[in-house]
């Protein structure tokens, strides 16, 4: 049985993925946070807690799309030593934060 062994570069590369995918994730106990304290405020203060929890919301979505882009056009430099299908793994590897940031943001939509 022939195991994958991926250059330091690419381990690199796979850390960057999980952090972005991690913060992608973060967005759903964050945004049941916001709604759980913004049903719990009484109506006079609803507006201030909807603003602030806007706002908060907006930049952790912000910076996850940054980081998901950031992380789908990092350059990995490819040894000629790397077979065909690892090379077709890291191209296809690139665009999961993406690709869950979209599925985290159709979810949020449908549900909030």
């Amino acid at each position: 049985m022939k195991a994958l062994f991926f250059s330091d570069e690419i381990n690199q590369f796979h850390g960057a993925m999980l952090k972005s995918v991690l913060l992608i994730l973060s967005l759903l106990p964050i945004s049941q946070g916001i709604l759980a304290v913004w049903q719990m405020s009484d109506a006079s203060s609803q507006i201030m807690v909807g603003f602030v929890a806007l706002s908060l919301f907006s930049a952790l979505l912000i910076l996850s799309f940054y980081s998901a882009l950031k992380a789908t056009v990092l350059k990995v430099v490819i040894d000629e030593k790397i077979s065909n299908v690892e090379q077709m793994m890291v191209s296809v590897y690139r665009y999961v934060p993406m690709l869950s940031l979209a599925a985290m943001v159709s979810y949020l939509t449908a549900t909030l």
